[in-house]
């Protein structure tokens, strides 16, 4: 570099070795081949940094670049005596010694794990079978999840709807039982199913009803009463069946070509109806048996038997000793019982027969 009149020019110095001139034209320059240059990369030094003493006048010929002439297939070297530029005035760019170093070192584990972690997410989807419809046995649908085969569910699970294929039974199964409850918007239980492993079914709820297929009720049970909405109730058990409260019902009738036999083996039986009550057998007898007494009492009305043929058997015989008072059995015209004295015609006036 050369300052003149207050101008600066740089120009490049070598810094190992000279090339063979191709032209010997001035003594203080050489021209050589752009493209021969095999010199270390060229090193630029301040302006600041050379002794003006030890700078040189520029060479014979030297043009500003402004001034000259650009030719692209030439470079002018120019020497100089000047003195080596100190390498703390050299810019060097690029990472060097320990840095780079560290950082292969740094690229080169990132690579690793990131070869780790790929080859266990395979091994995971592997393992579990990803696939685009699912993962193994659960298929992910739009609008449903399918799970193909047995499945298990170790924590609680919660649905709004849970159906099997149109081909398939649905089947629950838990060693320890199975649990089945609903809850209201505040998370309070309202109703519960408990299959427990002993054998017992638990139901919990504030009303049970069983419907048919047209949403009617058939069974109802709350903490009132038992309700059965049916036309027919067949008790199929042949020893019969054994109530223990009071029984409510329009009409008791048996199986077709079988006996209806109602019993109170060791306490009475009572039968009540706030208006009538008719015992009818359309093809058979009806027999009332008892230990004790048979009583029917009118309090109002009339006791009607009617027959053709009223047989009462069994009746004790009378030893013709008086002393006891003795009254005779008639009967009126429309089938009205009375009593006469023994001495007595079994006659009766209109009062009594009417």
């Amino acid at each position: 570099m050369h300052a003149n009149g207050g101008s600066a020019y740089y120009y490049q110095q070598p810094r190992f070795g000279t090339l063979p001139p191709l032209s010997s034209s001035s003594p203080q320059s050489h021209h050589y081949a752009t493209s021969t240059i095999l010199d270390d990369e060229p090193v630029w030094a301040r302006a600041d940094t050379i002794d003006p003493r030890q700078r040189s006048p520029p060479p014979h010929g030297y043009q500003p670049p402004s001034v000259r002439g650009a030719t692209p297939q030439q470079m002018t070297v120019v020497h100089s005596s000047a003195k080596p530029v100190p390498d703390s005035d050299i810019y060097r760019v690029g990472i060097y010694g320990w840095r780079k170093r560290c950082l292969y070192a740094f690229i080169l584990a990132l690579t690793l794990v990131v070869f780790i972690n790929l080859a266990f997410t395979f091994w995971i989807m592997t393992v579990l079978d990803f696939s685009l419809g699912g993962m193994g046995a659960l298929k992910i649908e739009e609008d449903r999840i399918r799970v193909v085969g047995r499945s298990e569910f170790e924590k609680p699970v919660q649905f709004s709807q849970l159906s099997s294929a149109d081909d398939q039974a649905l089947s629950i199964d838990s060693a320890l039982g199975v649990s089945i409850s609903a809850h209201n918007h505040t998370g309070h239980s309202t109703a519960a199913l408990h299959l427990q492993p002993d054998g017992k079914a638990q139901m919990i709820c504030d009303r049970f009803e069983v419907l048919d297929e047209q949403k009617k009720s058939l069974f109802f049970v709350d903490s009132n009463e038992i309700g059965l909405k049916l036309e027919n109730l067949r008790i199929l058990d042949d020893g019969g069946s054994v109530f223990e409260g009071a029984i409510q019902t329009a009409i008791i009738r048996p199986e077709p070509d079988s006996p209806l036999r109602i019993e109170s083996p060791t306490r009475s039986l009572i039968v009540e109806a706030g208006q009538d009550i008719e015992m009818l057998s359309s093809a058979g007898e009806i027999h009332i048996n008892s230990l004790f007494d048979i009583q029917l009492r009118a309090k109002q009305g009339n006791i009607r038997l009617e027959s053709s043929n009223i047989f009462m058997s069994g009746l004790e015989k009378s030893m013709g000793v008086g002393g006891a008072s003795q009254y005779q059995l008639c009967v009126c015209q429309n089938g009205r019982l009375f009593l006469a004295n023994e001495r007595a015609d079994c006659r009766a006036d209109k009062q009594i027969c009417s």
